[in-house]
């Protein structure tokens, strides 16, 4: 997919992540292991906070950077055929970690191109915050995980 203005941009990854959480409570009705249970409410809530986020900052914004031209292509297809491989009965904790942490850094690597390809301070500022977020969530998902072990 062709994206061409910043705006069009966080929207659509505002759309993704909203499509994450649904994908996320939809799993959830296949799994019985209550780790995995707690985990896909966490990346739920971490995926609509995400877009929340995204929302705020693209929609009530201001800022003249946000109808730049950033041509982008957004190539989601490996978060969606990673996501695939879950759709099976009793997904596993583990695999719902691996898949988690697989996306993160599909929206790091995304956010790090964009942030490579920008051509004005306050666009690479952005895709920077942006892949700093990506890459915070990475850790944060991580700890709670394994705090989530402990239960």
């Amino acid at each position: 997919m062709k994206l061409s203005e910043t705006r069009d941009i966080l929207a659509y990854i505002e759309h993704l992540h909203h499509q994450l959480g649904e994908t996320y409570k939809a799993l959830d009705a296949n799994v019985s292991d209550p780790r995995a249970h707690l985990l896909l409410e966490y990346l739920e809530a971490m995926e609509n906070k995400s877009a929340e986020a995204l929302h705020g900052y693209s929609r009530d914004s201001i800022n003249a950077v946000l109808k730049e031209w950033e041509p982008a292509d957004l190539d989601d297809h490996v978060v969606r055929e990673r996501l695939a491989t879950l759709q099976h009965p009793d997904v596993s904790a583990n695999e719902l970690l691996d898949a988690a942490l697989d996306v993160a850094e599909w929206f790091g690597e995304f956010f790090g191109k964009l942030e490579r390809a920008s051509t004005l301070p306050e666009q690479t500022e952005l895709f920077k915050s942006l892949r700093d977020r990506a890459e915070r969530e990475k850790k944060r998902l991580v700890r709670n995980v394994n705090m989530l072990s402990d239960f």
